[in-house]
C-alpha cells in the first residue's frame, strides 16, 4: 500500500504523517515513511555517497586565519554547482530515472516487506518543482510514467494559510506553487484533496479514505477501525 502527501510548505504533511504513522503501527501494522526528495532518486543517493566519503576523511584541524580572512561571498565554483543540480532541466531529465529507483524501493518495501509505504512528499511535489508556469506537456508526460499511489493526497491549505504557519516563503512565491499543485493534481487519478484547518477533522477524513480505498490491505481497516 502507497500513500503520498503532497503540498505547499507548511500545510501540515509531517502532522499527520506521524498521526496515521501511529494509528496503524499501535496495531501492529508495520510502516516505512520515506522523504522524496531525502530518501529516494539520483540525488538522495550521491547525498548518501557524499556524506559517507566525508566520514571517512579525517577532520581538520581548525584554521589559525582570521575570521575576516573568510570570504564573504558565496564561492563561484558552489554557485555554479548549485545552478546545474537545481535546474529544471536536468531535474526533469534524471526524473524517470528516479521513478525507476522508486519503483525498486516500493517493491522491496511493499512486496518484500510487506510494510505500508507513506510517502512525505511525492513525484507531483516535483512535477511542481520543475514546471515553469507553461509548456505543460512535458510536465503533463512525466506525470503519466508517475506510478499512482493507493492514496494520493493534496492538503488543500492554501498561500495564505501556509504563510501563516511557517513564514519560508512569500505569499506570491507560494500562490505560483499552489495554481501548479491545482493543475497537476487535475490529472491525478482518485486524488484526495483534505482540508487541513482543523487537525480533528483532517484526521478523520483520512481515516475513512483510507478504509474506503484500502480494503484489499491485510490489517489495516481493523486498525484504523479500532483507533476511531
Amino acid at each position: 500500500m502507497l500513500i503520498s502527501f503532497s503540498g505547499l510548505d507548511g500545510a501540515g504533511k509531517s502532522t499527520l504523517i506521524a498521526w496515521l504513522r501511529a494509528a496503524l503501527e499501535e496495531r501492529g501494522v508495520a510502516v516505512t515513511v520515506l522523504h522524496r526528495d531525502h530518501d529516494v532518486g539520483v540525488y538522495a543517493a550521491l547525498r548518501a555517497l557524499r556524506d559517507g566519503l566525508v566520514s571517512l576523511v579525517p577532520a581538520r584541524p581548525p584554521s589559525s586565519a582570521p575570521a575576516s580572512a573568510a570570504p564573504s561571498t558565496p564561492n563561484m565554483a558552489r554557485r555554479i554547482r548549485d545552478a546545474i543540480v537545481w535546474s529544471k532541466l536536468v531535474r526533469r531529465m534524471i526524473y524517470p530515472i528516479d521513478v525507476l529507483l522508486f519503483l525498486g524501493v516500493r517493491a522491496w518495501v511493499e512486496g518484500i516487506q510487506g510494510r505500508v509505504l507513506i510517502m512525505d512528499r511525492y513525484f507531483y511535489d516535483t512535477l511542481v518543482d520543475v514546471s515553469s508556469g507553461r509548456r505543460w506537456g512535458w510536465i503533463r508526460a512525466l506525470e503519466l510514467i508517475t506510478p499512482t499511489p493507493s492514496l494520493p493526497v493534496l492538503l488543500g491549505t492554501g498561500p495564505e494559510a501556509a504563510y501563516a504557519r511557517k513564514r519560508e516563503y512569500s505569499v506570491d512565491y507560494l500562490r505560483t506553487r499552489w495554481w501548479a499543485y491545482r493543475r497537476v493534481f487535475l490529472w491525478v487519478r482518485d486524488a484526495l484533496e483534505l482540508r487541513n484547518d482543523d487537525p480533528g477533522v483532517a484526521q478523520v477524513a483520512l481515516r475513512w479514505a483510507v478504509l474506503g480505498r484500502l480494503r484489499t490491505v491485510p490489517d489495516v481497516r481493523p486498525a484504523l477501525e479500532k483507533r476511531g
